[in-house]
């Protein structure tokens, strides 16, 4: 478990039943790490929404944190066939498609579109695919910060310009 104490920014949620921290990466993003209370892990991604995001961004304080989080690394890919008609994007994998800004054949379409997110936070920092993103940094423990341990499952999130949400995470295992 690395230990990390700052000022981080804070939220309880007492609707959602959840701690929300968010740690600045240097640039436009914020890591979220949200610790739902015991067994509120469903109530927590249920409650999950875009007006959710913005709610807590609004009301993250800044707050003197013992923050205890474990390494762990996710990772994920999705097939973006299934997903994109789904956002509008339809002719992408048809005949139909004007690809003539990535080619000059005209016998060609798109089959296959796979997505690929990794995130590995450990002591060197948060790396989001191959871009480090921020430091932890390790001191000895002051008198007066909340104690903040992420010893049972959490979700984590990316997000940038506080609105766009990069990544989501699930660590089942800590």
């Amino acid at each position: 478990m690395m230990r990390r104490e700052d000022e981080c920014y804070y939220l309880l949620d007492r609707n959602l039943y959840c701690r929300v921290v968010g740690v600045p990466y240097q640039g436009n993003a914020t890591a979220l790490f949200i610790l739902p209370g015991q067994g509120k892990m469903e109530q927590v991604e249920a409650g999950l929404s875009q007006e959710t995001l913005r709610r807590w961004l609004k009301k993250l304080t800044k707050r003197k944190l013992q923050l205890y989080l474990p390494k762990f690394s996710m990772e994920g890919s999705y097939q973006l066939e299934k997903v994109l008609p789904k956002l509008g994007i339809r002719d992408l994998f048809t005949s139909q498609a004007d690809l003539t800004g990535f080619t000059n054949h005209s016998n060609i379409q798109v089959s296959e579109m796979v997505h690929r997110a990794a995130v590995e936070v450990d002591e060197s920092g948060t790396k989001a695919a191959a871009a480090t993103v921020t430091v932890f940094t390790f001191r000895s423990a002051r008198i007066g910060a909340q104690v903040v341990a992420f010893n049972r499952p959490f979700l984590m999130m990316i997000v940038e310009n506080n609105k766009n949400l990069l990544f989501l995470g699930r660590v089942m295992r800590p």
